[in-house]
């Protein structure tokens, strides 16, 4: 019985909350009703028994919006399912307080606490004429083994701006002696004082400590850290009447309606912030020096010429700092060696920045940024995981390996480094390198194949200006564009660097033959160049499948 009250309880008061939010939202309409949606993002499945023995019933459906919901009509609060410690903070599990010095309950006691607080709650909701769920003997209602709806959650996550609403909120308090706010979230584990503690500078990641599998038994899963940090501090702000709190209902974070009403607050919160985002006060490098670490100097460099990273500009074009940093915010080499170790999940350093298919290296990040309309003209047809050479290399590995002192920078202070990487990235061009208009030409017949149709007039002066006007501001592009003739290889791919490259049919005389099957004929070659391009960079005029836009039928 205890179980259900305290459920319902818990639920009362999050509801409570969420009439408080900064996003407005009513769990009701986020959710709808069970009827409408069987994936929701509030349904949790009461299984703690599960984990000291075998369930006797299925697992209970819990949809804790919407008991939040109804409970606030009785205008019951958090306190209803939830208790607080001798801090005055309020526990996540059910009717108890459970963890560091609590003792642990068996599994009779804690079905003892689920039925007990749900049955009697549902019974006294009954009482005072409210709608009310099942009360005792209708196990079958809550224990389903089919249930009508299941779990379906957003990932939530915190982004850089959602992050800065944090740090930079007048609500939290700052940190004793400090103007920051960063200790009321981050914190570190002292062994010695066995007690959490706020070192400064040394911020991490959730994720760094919070896994799936802990390695201290005092720390918190991923999910656990989230909601218990989270949801408590909002809770508390909203029992303080703050002007401005979060959400601690479900759907707030965890639907597709709380999601997009998220980000209605984030922009409106970036536009008060006067459309940027003040840089994290984390005394993060402005610049870095990437190179393998060596504790003794070599006699000569070896391998590849270190990065002058400009950790600066990334950190504004990303949404967070897990966008690279996908656990700690450590230096990668932290983790990935030369030759791969176990911290680093036996990933070497080369893949971690070079692998196309992951999500986190530079590669495959500079590629995704080849997909936006103004690149993939050219880019389209050039996977990157084929176009790599050591030219490419260059456009990155190009800052010195020794200081102007003759030190070798591989085994420098990193201030050394630093202030190398810094000057590396001071020298580099800030616009794109372009071809004199003059040297353009206006236009290009191609009448090599006209039969039915008569010869095409492009406009490649237009054509040529137009992606050059693609890349302004772009910065990537300036990076890699680094000769004028760069932009060439668009269309003249595996032809030399040339403002006067061969002609298209100097190889695509013919259609496929048995020893270039990869190699099209000059029609195909043609088409599929200018076709692909144009509906890669989504061009409505001319269609790609207008044949008349590029060259007129004749007259029979």
């Amino acid at each position: 019985m205890a179980n259900g009250k305290r459920m319902l309880r818990l639920a009362a008061a999050m509801i409570v909350l969420a009439g408080v939010l900064g996003f407005h939202m009513e769990a009701s309409g986020m959710l709808g009703t069970a009827a409408e949606a069987t994936a929701r993002p509030d349904v949790i499945m009461i299984d703690t028994i599960a984990q000291l023995e075998e369930l006797e019933q299925s697992a209970a459906v819990f949809m804790h919006d919407a008991h939040t919901k109804a409970l606030k009509k009785q205008g019951m609060s958090c306190e209803s399912c939830h208790k607080k410690d001798a801090k005055g903070n309020m526990a996540l599990t059910f009717n108890r307080l459970q963890g560091e010095g609590q003792p642990a309950p068996t599994a009779g006691e804690l079905k003892d606490i689920y039925h007990d607080g749900c049955i009697s709650c549902h019974a006294s909701t009954a009482e005072k004429g409210f709608k009310t769920g099942p009360k005792a003997g209708e196990c079958r209602t809550c224990h389903q083994d089919d249930p009508e709806v299941t779990a379906g959650r957003e990932p939530a996550g915190m982004d850089n701006t959602l992050h800065a609403m944090h740090w930079t909120s007048k609500a939290i308090p700052a940190d004793v002696g400090e103007k920051t706010n960063c200790g009321s979230c981050h914190h570190a584990y002292d062994d010695a004082a066995e007690k959490l503690v706020y070192v400064k500078g040394e911020e991490e990641t959730c994720r760094a400590c919070h896994t799936e599998s802990p390695k201290k038994p005092v720390t918190l899963k991923t999910e656990e850290a989230f909601h218990n940090q989270c949801v408590t501090c909002h809770q508390a702000l909203i029992e303080k009447k703050a002007e401005k709190t979060g959400p601690v209902d479900c759907a707030s974070c965890h639907s597709d309606k709380g999601l997009e009403l998220r980000n209605v607050t984030e922009s409106k919160a970036l536009r008060e912030m006067g459309g940027e985002l003040p840089r994290l006060p984390r005394k993060q490098p402005d610049a870095v020096l990437m190179t393998v670490k060596v504790d003794k100097a070599p006699e000569k460099p070896t391998g590849m010429a270190p990065v002058a990273f400009d950790h600066k500009f990334h950190e504004s074009q990303s949404d967070t700092c897990r966008a690279c940093h996908h656990k700690s915010v450590q230096a990668c080499s932290s983790c990935h060696t030369p030759l791969g170790v176990e911290k680093g999940g036996f990933v070497t350093i080369d893949q971690a920045m070079h692998d196309v298919k992951s999500d986190r290296s530079c590669v495959s990040c500079h590629a995704a940024q080849q997909e936006k309309p103004e690149c993939a003209g050219c880019h389209a047809l050039r996977p990157v995981s084929k176009t790599l050479t050591k030219a490419d290399c260059k456009s990155c590995h190009n800052a010195p390996a020794r200081d102007a002192g003759g030190m070798l920078l591989a085994a420098a202070p990193v201030e050394a480094r630093e202030a190398v990487a810094a000057s590396v990235i001071a020298a580099r061009p800030q616009d794109r390198a372009r071809v004199s208009v003059d040297d353009i030409p206006e236009t290009v017949t191609i009448d090599a194949i006209a039969d039915e149709y008569k010869a095409s007039e492009m406009p490649h002066r237009k054509i040529v200006l137009k992606l050059y006007e693609g890349m302004k501001d772009s910065r990537l592009a300036t990076a890699f564009h680094a000769v004028p003739e760069a932009m060439c290889a668009g269309c003249h791919h595996n032809a030399p660097a040339t403002v006067k490259p061969p002609k298209c049919s100097s190889c695509h005389a013919r259609p496929f033959t048995q020893a270039d099957q990869g190699k099209p004929g000059l029609k195909a070659a043609y088409h599929g160049q200018c076709m692909t391009c144009h509906t890669e960079m989504k061009l409505e005029k001319p269609a790609a499948t207008n044949c008349v836009a590029c060259h007129e039928k004749k007259a029979n």
